[in-house]
């Protein structure tokens, strides 16, 4: 009868030791660049940012979202508990649709209360569209909307927050609403 044979034991740990440090230096690095990645900038007064083709003037004292923006398609400013998003995007239907569209979502998707009907609005550079207020329980805000069907843009501009200082927010957003134009092309 043969004899069965002698499995030879071997080291184990090295290998594990090397994927166990290699799990550790990668998971710190990550957490490092983290705490050393500003998730917001300031912005400099007077400054032009642009968003795609759309660009405006920031008012003073709101900073960038870094996460919440992307780039040449949205960008997210916050000024305390506030924010103002602009987000461009391609637009193939007419003038009217998204805003209808945009109402129905705030009002059945996210249970808010629509102020009266979309008005229009123009501001220094001529630029137009459509705006309406909202409200709901934890927050309230104001839309703007503009559609270009010749270049099939559709650009939206929502300022929202809590009741508190909203005021005071929505002034800065009309005055950034009413310094854009869409010649960043």
């Amino acid at each position: 009868m043969a004899e069965p044979s002698r499995r030879i034991p071997y080291r184990s740990w090295p290998g594990a030791l090397a994927v166990l440090l290699a799990i550790l230096v990668y998971v710190g690095g990550l957490m490092a660049w983290d705490r050393h990645t500003p998730g917001s900038w300031p912005l400099a007064s007077g400054e032009t940012i642009e968003v795609g083709p759309v660009r405006f003037i920031p008012a003073e004292d709101w900073r960038m979202d870094v996460a919440r923006s992307r780039a040449g398609r949205s960008l997210t400013l916050f000024k305390g508990g506030h924010r103002f998003v602009v987000t461009t995007g391609e637009w193939a239907g007419g003038p009217e649709g998204p805003v209808r569209r945009q109402r129905r979502l705030m009002e059945r998707g996210q249970g808010l209360s629509i102020d009266g009907d979309p008005s229009r609005f123009f501001n220094s550079w001529g630029l137009g569209g459509d705006t309406f207020a909202y409200y709901g329980a934890q927050l309230a805000g104001r839309f703007w909307q503009v559609v270009d069907p010749r270049r099939r843009l559709l650009v939206q501009v929502d300022c929202y927050g809590p009741a508190e200082g909203l005021n005071e927010a929505l002034a800065d957003a009309r005055a950034m609403v009413d310094s854009m134009d869409l010649d960043a092309l």
